[in-house]
């Protein structure tokens, strides 16, 4: 945790009280987010519950290199909700995965594959 010290203040806020990094001296407002939002993300639906992160990076790695991917998982049981979304290091993979994957039989189900939307929208 970022807090301020006697010598120095490290972002705003009264002394010794903790600076979200997202107010942080000399970074914007917004920086985590936007890198975040840049990154070629697509979201991938009707997924079976089954569904482990496993199986998305064998499905998803071929395309390219994949630097994040968010299964959501049900907080109780650990089961899949299905859908998650795959985030690719270049928009030529992410494109790539997602046209050859868009209503791909995967198991028992076709999947539904589209560019994700920025968060907050």
């Amino acid at each position: 945790a970022v807090v301020s010290t006697q010598s120095g203040h490290y972002g705003r806020g009264a002394p010794g009280a903790y600076v979200p990094p997202s107010i942080r001296k000399g970074e914007p407002a917004d920086s985590q987010t936007r890198q975040r939002d840049e990154n070629p993300t697509i979201r991938v639906s009707n997924l079976a519950e089954e569904t482990c992160e496993k199986d998305l990076q064998d499905l998803f790695k071929p395309f390219g290199p994949v630097s994040r991917i968010y299964l959501a998982k049900d907080k109780n049981t650990g089961i899949s909700k299905g859908f998650a979304y795959i985030t690719y290091n270049r928009r030529e993979s992410a494109e790539s995965a997602l046209q050859t994957l868009h209503r791909f039989r995967y198991g028992h189900l076709i999947l539904q594959v589209e560019w994700a939307k920025p968060s907050g929208s």
